[in-house]
């Protein structure tokens, strides 16, 4: 980013950088570059890097991506919750049972009918 100077114009210094609402302080480091703090201790990074935000936390673990600041200082600033998985075995094993043995039976059908075929 570049100025103009003119005679007279006075250059201010970068605003401060505001607490979030979760209390996290942003502070730009670097054209690009954005730290993290909550209370003093160091949180993670956010770096525009080919066009997204890329997120770090404390330890320098990626944490993912985003297309928006706000986006990606939230994946950093809000606390892991625990996961859960997508599909978990024991609440959807018949489905994904039916699932398989349905590909199976469809692949066989359609082996069935290719060697039905004339030559």
């Amino acid at each position: 980013m570049t100025a103009t100077l003119t005679p007279g114009s006075v250059i201010s210094p970068a605003p401060a950088p505001a607490p979030a609402p979760t209390g996290v302080l942003w502070a730009p480091v670097a054209e690009g570059l954005w730290a993290g703090t909550r209370a003093g201790e160091f949180l993670g990074t956010v770096e525009f890097v080919d066009g997204a935000f890329e997120t770090a936390d404390a330890r320098g673990m990626r944490v993912g991506r985003s297309h928006s600041l706000a986006a990606a200082q939230q994946l950093v600033d809000t606390p892991a919750t625990e996961l859960t998985p997508v599909l978990t075995w024991q609440d959807d094993r018949r489905s994904l049972a039916a699932g398989w043995l349905s590909l199976a039976a469809l692949a066989v059908a359609a082996i069935a009918i290719a060697l039905q075929l004339p030559s």
